[in-house]
């Protein structure tokens, strides 16, 4: 009797050891076990400590680093440094080949420039004289005009300046028209040679992109180092 009272009390005291043990359990919270910057084994297993998310990984400003909680935004913050590292690499390939071709595109302007201005100033003179001519043949028509009335329109030569008149107008508007094909020709000309100045400041739009992204990575790097702390 004693012995099956014995066994009967081994037996309720493991029972309440057990119960114990799970009561302790069940209220201790589900990150208790975990540390910010402690060793963990499954790779991108998450957990929550503090409050804040945590994820079973390397941290990337460790070197030789090894599976640990780190904080989420550590991770985050990593992604973004390699976005702009990303960026910054394309950024620089494009600069360069943009760069490079304004340079060439300026050097040739620069080289045609003189004759580009000399070719402008002929234009300049042509339209001078197209306009010249078309004061003067409309200072023609204004005769012929005038004679006409002169000497009446039903006259032969009322007719014959009715005529001259219509032939001296049609001259001016052919002037008229010349000369402002000329002037188009030499701004065309002088657009040209201008445009070493737009293309200088499209080489200064292209410098301060890249310099930009420079920064925004600069910026990246910081943040994640301040991130990425150990045990943060």
């Amino acid at each position: 009797m004693r012995r099956s009272f014995n066994k009967l009390g081994k037996a309720a005291t493991l029972f309440a050891a057990t119960s114990l043990l799970m009561a302790t359990t069940s209220v201790i919270p589900a990150d208790a076990a975990n540390k910010a910057g402690a060793r963990c084994t499954k790779a991108n297993a998450k957990t929550k400590i503090g409050g804040d998310q945590y994820l079973c990984t390397k941290n990337p400003t460790v070197k030789k680093a090894r599976l640990t909680w780190v904080w989420i935004g550590c991770v985050e913050s990593h992604k973004l440094y390699l976005d702009a590292n990303s960026r910054l690499k394309a950024i620089n390939e494009s600069a360069a080949k943009a760069l490079t071709m304004l340079d060439t595109e300026i050097a040739a302007i620069k080289a045609e420039a003189p004759a580009d201005e000399a070719s402008a100033k002929v234009f300049d003179q042509k339209a001078a004289d197209a306009k010249a001519k078309q004061v003067n043949a409309l200072a023609e028509a204004k005769v012929a005009t005038d004679n006409a009335a002169r000497f009446g329109a039903t006259t032969s030569a009322g007719r014959n300046y009715t005529n001259a008149a219509t032939q001296w107008s049609k001259a001016a508007n052919s002037y008229g028209l010349a000369a402002k094909n000329f002037e188009r020709s030499a701004a065309s000309l002088r657009d040209k040679i201008n445009e070493v100045s737009k293309k200088e400041k499209q080489k200064l739009n292209v410098a301060q992109t890249l310099k930009n992204s420079q920064e925004e990575v600069k910026s990246t790097l910081e943040n994640r180092k301040n991130a990425c702390q150990p045990g943060l």
